[in-house]
Protein backbone atom coordinates (compact mmCIF):
# COMPACT_ATOMS: atom_id res chain seq x y z
CA UNK A 1 0.00 0.00 0.00
CA UNK A 2 1.35 3.39 -1.02
CA UNK A 3 1.92 5.82 1.80
CA UNK A 4 1.19 9.50 1.55
CA UNK A 5 4.02 11.91 2.13
CA UNK A 6 3.09 14.92 4.21
CA UNK A 7 4.03 18.17 2.54
CA UNK A 8 6.05 20.36 4.90
CA UNK A 9 6.60 24.10 4.59
CA UNK A 10 10.28 25.11 4.67
CA UNK A 11 11.25 27.20 7.67
CA UNK A 12 13.33 30.34 7.88
CA UNK A 13 15.19 31.53 10.96
CA UNK A 14 15.08 35.07 12.32
CA UNK A 15 16.37 36.62 15.52
CA UNK A 16 13.76 38.64 17.40
CA UNK A 17 14.36 41.01 20.31
CA UNK A 18 13.15 39.11 23.36
CA UNK A 19 10.74 41.76 24.73
CA UNK A 20 9.01 41.97 21.33
CA UNK A 21 8.88 38.19 20.93
CA UNK A 22 7.41 37.72 24.39
CA UNK A 23 4.69 40.27 23.67
CA UNK A 24 3.90 38.67 20.32
CA UNK A 25 3.59 35.19 21.81
CA UNK A 26 1.35 36.56 24.56
CA UNK A 27 -1.02 38.31 22.17
CA UNK A 28 -1.03 35.46 19.67
CA UNK A 29 -2.06 33.14 22.50
CA UNK A 30 -4.77 35.50 23.71
CA UNK A 31 -6.21 35.76 20.20
CA UNK A 32 -6.02 31.95 19.70
CA UNK A 33 -4.22 32.43 16.38
CA UNK A 34 -1.77 30.16 14.61
CA UNK A 35 1.29 32.40 14.52
CA UNK A 36 2.86 31.44 11.21
CA UNK A 37 -0.46 31.20 9.36
CA UNK A 38 -1.37 34.67 10.59
CA UNK A 39 2.04 36.10 9.66
CA UNK A 40 1.70 34.65 6.18
CA UNK A 41 -1.56 36.55 5.71
CA UNK A 42 0.05 39.75 6.95
CA UNK A 43 3.07 39.32 4.68
CA UNK A 44 0.83 38.90 1.63
CA UNK A 45 -0.07 42.57 2.10
CA UNK A 46 2.99 43.99 3.81
CA UNK A 47 5.67 42.84 1.36
CA UNK A 48 4.18 44.98 -1.40
CA UNK A 49 3.98 47.87 1.05
CA UNK A 50 7.61 47.36 2.09
CA UNK A 51 8.76 47.42 -1.52
CA UNK A 52 6.74 50.54 -2.30
CA UNK A 53 7.56 52.50 0.85
CA UNK A 54 11.31 51.88 0.80
CA UNK A 55 11.32 53.55 -2.60
CA UNK A 56 15.02 54.42 -2.49
CA UNK A 57 17.41 51.54 -1.70
CA UNK A 58 19.60 51.82 1.36
CA UNK A 59 23.30 52.30 0.92
CA UNK A 60 25.71 49.59 2.05
CA UNK A 61 26.72 51.92 4.89
CA UNK A 62 23.08 52.14 5.97
CA UNK A 63 22.70 48.34 5.86
CA UNK A 64 25.83 47.84 7.95
CA UNK A 65 24.74 50.52 10.43
CA UNK A 66 21.30 48.97 11.01
CA UNK A 67 22.86 45.53 11.39
CA UNK A 68 25.30 46.85 13.99
CA UNK A 69 22.47 48.45 16.00
CA UNK A 70 20.40 45.27 15.76
CA UNK A 71 23.28 43.10 16.98
CA UNK A 72 23.42 44.88 20.35
CA UNK A 73 19.87 43.74 21.20
CA UNK A 74 19.24 40.53 23.14
CA UNK A 75 17.52 38.43 20.49
CA UNK A 76 16.18 34.89 20.32
CA UNK A 77 16.35 32.60 17.29
CA UNK A 78 12.87 31.84 15.95
CA UNK A 79 11.85 29.48 13.14
CA UNK A 80 8.97 30.56 10.92
CA UNK A 81 7.12 28.23 8.55
CA UNK A 82 6.16 30.54 5.69
CA UNK A 83 5.08 29.77 2.12
CA UNK A 84 8.19 29.56 -0.10
CA UNK A 85 6.85 32.19 -2.49
CA UNK A 86 6.55 34.72 0.34
CA UNK A 87 10.05 33.93 1.59
CA UNK A 88 11.45 34.31 -1.94
CA UNK A 89 9.61 37.60 -2.40
CA UNK A 90 10.91 38.93 0.93
CA UNK A 91 14.48 37.90 0.19
CA UNK A 92 14.34 39.53 -3.23
CA UNK A 93 13.06 42.83 -1.81
CA UNK A 94 15.62 42.85 1.00
CA UNK A 95 18.43 42.11 -1.46
CA UNK A 96 17.33 44.75 -3.96
CA UNK A 97 16.62 47.46 -1.39
CA UNK A 98 19.47 46.49 0.99
CA UNK A 99 17.10 45.94 3.92
CA UNK A 100 18.25 43.90 6.91
CA UNK A 101 15.69 41.08 6.93
CA UNK A 102 15.73 40.63 10.70
CA UNK A 103 15.20 44.38 11.11
CA UNK A 104 12.04 44.07 9.04
CA UNK A 105 10.70 41.20 11.15
CA UNK A 106 11.52 42.98 14.41
CA UNK A 107 9.71 46.12 13.21
CA UNK A 108 6.76 44.08 11.96
CA UNK A 109 6.43 42.21 15.27
CA UNK A 110 6.76 45.43 17.24
CA UNK A 111 3.93 47.08 15.32
CA UNK A 112 1.70 44.01 15.60
CA UNK A 113 2.03 44.05 19.38
CA UNK A 114 2.36 47.77 20.17
CA UNK A 115 -0.28 49.42 22.34
CA UNK A 116 -2.16 52.46 20.98
CA UNK A 117 0.00 54.67 23.22
CA UNK A 118 3.20 53.27 21.69
CA UNK A 119 1.87 53.73 18.14
CA UNK A 120 1.06 57.35 19.01
CA UNK A 121 4.63 57.97 20.19
CA UNK A 122 6.28 56.20 17.25
CA UNK A 123 4.29 57.83 14.46
CA UNK A 124 2.19 60.73 15.72
CA UNK A 125 4.34 62.60 18.28
CA UNK A 126 2.28 61.22 21.14
CA UNK A 127 -0.95 62.78 19.85
CA UNK A 128 -4.00 60.50 19.78
CA UNK A 129 -6.32 62.73 17.73
CA UNK A 130 -5.29 61.06 14.50
CA UNK A 131 -7.69 58.19 15.18
CA UNK A 132 -10.62 60.57 15.29
CA UNK A 133 -9.48 62.20 12.05
CA UNK A 134 -9.12 58.83 10.32
CA UNK A 135 -12.51 57.72 11.61
CA UNK A 136 -14.13 60.96 10.40
CA UNK A 137 -12.53 60.59 6.97
CA UNK A 138 -13.25 56.86 6.55
CA UNK A 139 -16.33 56.27 8.72
CA UNK A 140 -18.31 55.08 5.70
CA UNK A 141 -15.79 52.40 4.76
CA UNK A 142 -17.63 49.73 6.75
CA UNK A 143 -16.75 47.42 9.65
CA UNK A 144 -13.42 46.53 8.06
CA UNK A 145 -12.06 49.85 9.34
CA UNK A 146 -13.04 49.07 12.92
CA UNK A 147 -11.44 45.64 12.87
CA UNK A 148 -8.05 46.72 11.55
CA UNK A 149 -7.47 49.03 14.50
CA UNK A 150 -6.55 45.80 16.31
CA UNK A 151 -3.66 44.18 14.38
CA UNK A 152 -3.96 40.72 15.93
CA UNK A 153 -7.54 40.26 14.78
CA UNK A 154 -7.66 37.95 11.72
CA UNK A 155 -7.45 40.75 9.17
CA UNK A 156 -4.96 40.88 6.33
CA UNK A 157 -4.26 44.61 6.37
CA UNK A 158 -3.42 45.38 10.02
CA UNK A 159 -1.69 48.73 9.52
CA UNK A 160 -4.28 50.33 7.27
CA UNK A 161 -5.43 52.93 9.84
CA UNK A 162 -1.84 53.95 10.63
CA UNK A 163 -1.16 54.52 6.94
CA UNK A 164 -4.34 56.56 6.63
CA UNK A 165 -3.23 58.66 9.59
CA UNK A 166 0.23 59.23 8.11
CA UNK A 167 -1.27 60.19 4.74
CA UNK A 168 -3.27 62.91 6.49
CA UNK A 169 -0.17 64.49 7.98
CA UNK A 170 1.46 67.31 5.99
CA UNK A 171 4.92 66.57 4.65
CA UNK A 172 7.71 68.80 5.96
CA UNK A 173 9.27 68.75 2.49
CA UNK A 174 7.57 68.79 -0.89
CA UNK A 175 7.43 65.54 -2.85
CA UNK A 176 8.70 65.30 -6.40
CA UNK A 177 9.05 62.70 -9.14
CA UNK A 178 12.38 60.92 -9.38
CA UNK A 179 13.70 58.16 -11.64
CA UNK A 180 15.20 55.54 -9.31
CA UNK A 181 18.45 54.40 -11.01
CA UNK A 182 18.41 50.71 -9.99
CA UNK A 183 14.86 50.07 -11.26
CA UNK A 184 14.23 52.86 -13.77
CA UNK A 185 10.86 53.50 -12.10
CA UNK A 186 9.46 56.95 -11.48
CA UNK A 187 8.89 57.27 -7.74
CA UNK A 188 7.84 60.01 -5.34
CA UNK A 189 10.61 61.31 -3.11
CA UNK A 190 11.13 64.22 -0.77
CA UNK A 191 13.98 66.68 -1.23
CA UNK A 192 15.21 68.30 1.94
CA UNK A 193 15.65 72.01 1.22
CA UNK A 194 18.20 72.29 4.03
CA UNK A 195 20.81 70.05 2.42
CA UNK A 196 19.29 69.18 -0.98
CA UNK A 197 19.14 65.44 -0.20
CA UNK A 198 16.69 63.00 -1.77
CA UNK A 199 14.96 60.61 0.62
CA UNK A 200 11.96 58.30 0.71
CA UNK A 201 8.76 59.91 2.07
CA UNK A 202 7.62 59.20 5.62
CA UNK A 203 5.84 55.86 5.97
CA UNK A 204 5.54 52.84 8.24
CA UNK A 205 8.78 51.36 6.93
CA UNK A 206 10.79 54.56 6.47
CA UNK A 207 9.99 56.32 9.76
CA UNK A 208 13.09 56.25 11.98
CA UNK A 209 12.28 55.47 15.59
CA UNK A 210 14.38 57.85 17.69
CA UNK A 211 12.79 56.67 20.93
CA UNK A 212 14.48 54.29 23.35
CA UNK A 213 13.14 51.17 25.06
CA UNK A 214 14.77 49.19 27.86
CA UNK A 215 17.86 51.37 27.65
CA UNK A 216 18.34 50.62 23.94
CA UNK A 217 17.71 52.71 20.85
CA UNK A 218 15.39 51.33 18.16
CA UNK A 219 17.61 52.03 15.16
CA UNK A 220 18.15 48.29 14.68
CA UNK A 221 14.46 48.05 13.78
CA UNK A 222 14.92 50.30 10.75
CA UNK A 223 14.08 49.25 7.20
CA UNK A 224 15.40 52.52 5.79
CA UNK A 225 18.03 54.94 7.08
CA UNK A 226 19.24 57.87 4.93
CA UNK A 227 22.98 58.38 4.97
CA UNK A 228 22.65 61.75 6.74
CA UNK A 229 21.97 59.81 9.95
CA UNK A 230 25.10 57.68 9.65
CA UNK A 231 28.31 59.10 11.17
CA UNK A 232 31.17 59.39 8.71
CA UNK A 233 29.05 59.48 5.57
CA UNK A 234 29.29 62.45 3.20
CA UNK A 235 25.56 63.17 3.55
CA UNK A 236 25.97 63.23 7.33
CA UNK A 237 28.82 65.72 7.04
CA UNK A 238 26.83 67.84 4.59
CA UNK A 239 23.81 67.85 6.89
CA UNK A 240 25.86 68.86 9.95
CA UNK A 241 27.67 71.57 7.99
CA UNK A 242 24.34 73.06 6.94
CA UNK A 243 23.08 72.93 10.53
CA UNK A 244 26.22 74.69 11.74
CA UNK A 245 25.73 77.34 9.07
CA UNK A 246 22.10 77.92 10.13
CA UNK A 247 23.03 78.19 13.82
CA UNK A 248 25.89 80.58 13.00
CA UNK A 249 23.45 82.85 11.12
CA UNK A 250 21.04 82.77 14.07
CA UNK A 251 23.79 83.69 16.54
CA UNK A 252 24.97 86.49 14.28
CA UNK A 253 21.47 88.01 14.05
CA UNK A 254 21.25 91.11 16.28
Amino acid sequence: MATKTLKTIPKISVKIWRPILGKLEEKIGQACLRRDAYLSKVLEVELDQLDAEVSIPNSQASYDYVLSRLDVLDRKLVSLALPPELTARLNEICSRKLIVRDAFFNRLFLLLTASPKVIDKLFFSGEGDWRSEVWSEHKHDGPFFQNVFYPLEPDIDPFWPIRCGLNMMPEDDELEDYVEPTSGKVIRVRRSPMADLLEAPESIYTRIFHQKAGGHDLLGLSCYVPDRFIPGQMAHQKWNAKLAEIFAEIEATP
